[in-house]
Order: C-alpha cells, then sequence, then structure tokens
C-alpha cells in the first residue's frame, strides 16, 4: 500500500475579488457588518479604557438588538438566500456573548 503525502495549499490572501463572490445585497450587508464591528470596537475603548471587553459587550448587543429591530421591520427573511440584518445581528451576538465570556 503506497500512501502519497499530500501537501496543504499556502493560506489565501483576503481581497477585493473575495468581496466580489458574494451577491451585491451580501456584500452591502458584510460592509454593514464590518463598520459596526469598528464602530463599536472604537466607542468600547473611547469610552472606558479600562473595562474594554465590558464596553464591546454592552455595544455589540445593542447594535445586534438593533439590528435586529431593523430586519423585522424590513421583514428580511429568516434564512434568505443571500446575508442580510439577521446574519449581521447574529454576528455580532457572537461578539457580544465572546466579549461577555472574556469580562
Amino acid at each position: 500500500m503506497v500512501v502519497r503525502a499530500t501537501r496543504c495549499s499556502p493560506p489565501v490572501p483576503l481581497t477585493a475579488d473575495m468581496l466580489r463572490a458574494f451577491d451585491p445585497g451580501s456584500r452591502l450587508s458584510f460592509r454593514r457588518l464590518l463598520l459596526s464591528v469598528l464602530l463599536v470596537l472604537l466607542w468600547a475603548k473611547a469610552l472606558n479604557p479600562q473595562a474594554v471587553w465590558l464596553g464591546i459587550a454592552m455595544l455589540s448587543g445593542g447594535y445586534a438588538l438593533i439590528a435586529s429591530g431593523i430586519a423585522i421591520l424590513c421583514r428580511e427573511p429568516l434564512l434568505g438566500p443571500s446575508l442580510n440584518r439577521w446574519d449581521e445581528a447574529t454576528a455580532l451576538a457572537g461578539l457580544h456573548f465572546l466579549a461577555r465570556a472574556l469580562t
């Protein structure tokens, strides 16, 4: 029995081409999520530099609730074919619970 050694492919750098693989609605949602996370990090650091994780937890939880409310008002499908505000709220809730675990 001959075992062939396989080589792992090298890591792919994150480029703008990877974002172009998504549909326009998903791209908009992804950009909105990146902006939200950036704002959460900046506000958490600015509000209380000693307790950054607590600030991240509070702000990301609030942003998750706001994104969920907007998704309800816009009647976006929960399991739609592209990324939407529900996915953004899920990612922000995950950040909230991660920050709460690290507090």
